[in-house]
């Protein structure tokens, strides 16, 4: 079984080189600019939304990657033997 250090470290690796692809795939179809000012922002700098995009994308790969590494750990055995239902 992996170490948790270990996990998050492949997780969050794994997860920097999805947001790379998303940001690339994301900022290729819309404008930065445009989608700032849509969202209120009135004189935006386009690396600033870039960041942005690319911490977010980061942020929520991340999240999802560590949920699926916890759901998918084995559970403790309580030291007695499981009843079939």
């Amino acid at each position: 079984m992996r170490s948790v250090r270990r996990n998050i470290a492949v997780v969050g690796w794994l997860a920097f080189l999805m947001a790379v692809a998303a940001e690339g795939i994301f900022f290729s179809m819309t404008e930065p600019i445009l989608l700032a000012q849509a969202m209120g922002v009135e004189s935006p700098d386009a690396l600033g939304v870039y960041t942005l995009g690319f911490l977010g994308f980061w942020g929520s790969f991340t999240l999802c990657g560590l949920l699926a590494v916890c759901l998918t750990q084995e559970l403790p055995q309580a030291g007695r033997p499981r009843r079939p239902a």
